[in-house]
C-alpha cells in the first residue's frame, strides 16, 4: 500500500474496530481519532488521504463536522467518506461536505471497494493540484526571465514565445480544472452543485419570461441488484451508460446532472407536461434498448421517469420533490415506465 493515511473518527466502538481491522488487513496505515480536535490537528499536516467520519459524533454531528473541514482545509485534497445509519440520513451529510458514505451494518467488499474510489480520486486531485502549482511556478519563473531580458534588450522573440506557451499550457490546465469542478466524472453529467445551480437559472427565466419548464427525474431499476451479481465495477458503467444515452437523446439546450447515486435529473426549458412526457418516453425506450457489456456479460437497463412542470411561486426543492414522488409512482407500477405528476 502507498502511505496515505486513513483517519476514523468513530463514535461506536465496535464499529471502530471493525473499520480498523479491516483497513490494516489490507494494508492500509490508518489512525484512529477520539474527538474532533484530533482530526483537525491531523488533517492540517497534510498527510490524510481519506477521512472516514460518523454521522453523529458524541457532542457534534458528523455533518457539522464535514463542514468544518471543508471550511478550514479548503486546499487539502482529502476525501471525506460517510458512516451513515439508514441511506435516508445520507443526503444532508453529503450535502454538507462528504464525498461518498456507506451505510450500517459495514460489508467489507463495499466498504474497501468505497475506500479504493476514494483514494483514486484523491490521487486525481492532487495530480492536479501539483499541476496547477508547477504552472503557478512557471509563470513566475517565466516573468522573471522576461524582466532580465526586457532589461538586456536580449532574445525578446524567445521569450515571448515561452510566455505564450505557458500561457496556453495554463490555459488547457484552467479548463481541466473547470469540468472536474463542474462535471460529474463517472457519468458525464453535471455533478449536484451544477445541476442546481442550473436550475435555479433556468427557475429564474421561467419566472420572468413566463415559458413552460419541466424536469425529469431518472432513477435505474435494479441497480443495487447490477451491483450484487456483477460487482461495482459493472454498477459504474450502468452509470456510464444512462450518462451516454441522455447526452446523445437530450435536446441540445435541454441539461442533465448526476443527481445522486443512481438518480438523475433532466431540465427541459421551454416544455410543457405533454411535450416532456414524449421526451422522457424517448428516454426511456432509448435506455431499454442499449445494453452493455461486462465481463462478457450482456446487462440490460430500465429506469423509472418522473415528469413534473414547474409551477411559478413554488422553490427548487419543492419541484424536484414532485418530480421524485412521481418517479416512485413509477416505481410502484411495475418500473420502466414514466408517469406525469400534473
Amino acid at each position: 500500500m502507498d502511505d496515505e493515511i486513513i483517519t476514523v473518527l468513530i463514535d461506536q466502538s465496535e464499529d471502530r474496530v471493525k473499520i480498523t481491522t479491516i483497513l490494516e488487513e489490507e494494508g492500509y496505515t490508518v489512525v484512529s481519532c477520539e474527538h474532533p480536535n484530533e482530526l483537525y490537528e491531523l488533517i492540517g499536516t497534510g498527510s490524510v488521504a481519506v477521512v472516514i467520519l460518523d454521522q453523529h459524533i458524541s457532542d457534534q454531528a458528523g455533518d457539522a463536522v464535514c463542514g468544518v473541514i471543508r471550511r478550514r482545509f479548503p486546499g487539502i485534497p482529502l476525501q471525506i467518506l460517510l458512516v451513515a445509519k439508514t441511506p435516508n440520513s445520507v443526503q444532508d451529510c453529503l450535502n454538507s461536505g462528504g464525498d461518498d458514505f456507506v451505510c450500517k451494518p459495514i460489508l467489507r467488499l463495499e466498504f474497501l471497494t468505497r475506500i479504493r474510489a476514494s483514494l483514486i480520486r484523491e490521487r486525481a486531485q492532487r495530480d492536479i493540484y501539483t499541476e496547477r502549482d508547477f504552472f503557478r511556478n512557471a509563470v513566475r519563473y517565466e516573468e522573471e526571465l522576461s524582466n532580465r531580458i526586457l532589461d538586456q534588450h536580449l532574445h525578446l522573440k524567445e521569450a515571448f514565445a515561452n510566455i505564450e506557451k505557458i500561457n496556453q499550457e495554463l490555459e488547457t490546465s484552467n479548463r481541466r480544472l473547470e469540468k472536474i469542478a463542474r462535471f460529474d466524472i463517472l457519468s458525464g453529467l453535471l455533478n449536484r452543485m451544477s445541476l442546481f445551480h442550473t436550475i435555479d437559472i433556468e427557475i429564474e427565466r421561467a419566472v420572468r419570461t413566463g415559458r413552460n419548464l419541466s424536469g425529469i427525474m431518472v432513477d435505474l431499476d435494479f441497480f443495487k441488484m447490477i451491483n450484487d451479481n456483477h460487482g461495482h465495477l459493472a454498477g459504474d458503467e450502468a452509470i456510464r451508460m444512462v450518462g451516454k444515452v441522455l447526452i446523445q437523446e437530450m435536446r441540445r439546450y435541454d441539461q442533465a446532472g448526476r443527481y445522486g447515486g443512481e438518480e438523475f435529473f433532466v431540465v427541459l426549458p421551454d416544455s410543457n407536461g405533454e411535450q416532456s412526457l414524449g421526451i422522457a418516453e424517448r428516454l426511456r425506450k432509448k435506455l431499454e434498448s442499449s445494453p452493455f457489456f461486462f465481463d462478457r456479460k450482456k446487462i440490460s437497463l430500465t429506469a423509472s421517469f418522473g415528469v413534473t412542470t414547474f409551477k411559478p411561486g413554488e422553490s427548487r426543492e419543492h419541484w424536484i420533490g414532485r418530480a421524485d414522488r412521481a418517479m416512485y409512482q413509477a416505481k410502484q407500477g411495475g418500473r420502466n415506465r414514466v408517469v406525469l405528476l400534473v
